[in-house]
């Protein structure tokens, strides 16, 4: 008898152990799938396209006739600016000196989303992201000098409620169709924006400024449809500025 409960007790062990691990695990693999974003470092020499030298079309009609012509302008608009780019990332046991004491590579195909904001300490914890708000949206217009009936203002822009279903942070849960947001284009081509689109960017919000989530979408041919790109995406700028306004990279990878 007293064998048989030292075999029970020697299983049981064995059992504690086991689900021991296996919770270990699994908590391991939640923080890998929703760890908080993390200020991203800009690498590389960013190039920059200031867009087309616009040639005007001339003419050299005589005098004594009335021409009727029709004039065509694709104006850039120094109101907003885009950030187009690809992602790469680890995840890291480290200390807060950079030093790393494990790190895991993610791989060739990473998901997840880039954060744009004014805000140099966006707070990621539950409850801290909303969905940006009209009247939010209006205010950060107002920042920018944009006109309130221009299309071209923020919520004039993010004026669809159609993107896919993601995670900001820890406890920040979006459903599909949650947020405003639009769909970049491709190809030179206007995308109809909904929860298939690439390059989603939805407006968000922290309780003081507005952040700026781009869906990543791993190696997806862009607006240009010659590179292939991680995410695009679109912010405002004040078009009358000598200087541009500071923004604030963060990256969420996926596991």
């Amino acid at each position: 008898m007293m064998k048989r409960e030292k075999t029970i007790t020697r299983t049981t062990r064995l059992l504690l152990v086991y689900l021991a691990i296996a919770v270990m695990l699994c908590g391991s693999s939640l923080y890998l799938a929703y760890a908080t974003p993390q200020g991203a470092t800009v690498s590389g020499s960013p190039s920059v396209d200031a867009g087309p030298n616009k040639t005007p079309t001339n003419r050299s009609d005589l005098g004594g006739r009335i021409i009727t012509i029709n004039l065509d302008l694709e104006q850039q608009n120094f109101a907003w600016k885009a950030y187009v780019g690809n992602v790469t990332g680890k995840y890291v046991l480290e200390s807060a000196s950079n030093f790393s004491i494990y790190e895991w590579p993610t791989g060739t195909s990473i998901d997840g989303e880039v954060y744009i904001s004014r805000n140099s300490s966006v707070n990621f914890g539950s409850g801290q992201i909303t969905c940006a708000t009209i009247p939010e949206m209006v205010t950060e217009n107002t920042f920018f000098g944009f006109d309130g009936a221009s299309p071209d203002n923020i919520n004039g822009t993010f004026n669809a409620s159609a993107h896919q279903a993601f995670q900001a942070g820890t406890g920040n849960n979006f459903a599909a169709n949650d947020c405003n947001a639009t769909a970049l284009w491709v190809n030179d081509t206007l995308q109809t924006p909904g929860s298939s689109a690439v390059f989603q960017e939805v407006a968000l919000h922290d309780g003081s400024n507005m952040v700026y989530a781009a869906i990543i979408n791993n190696n997806e041919f862009g607006f240009d449809n010659t590179t292939q790109f991680d995410f695009q995406a679109i912010i405002p700028e004040n078009r009358t500025a000598s200087a541009g306004t500071n923004y604030y990279f963060y990256v969420e990878i996926g596991s």
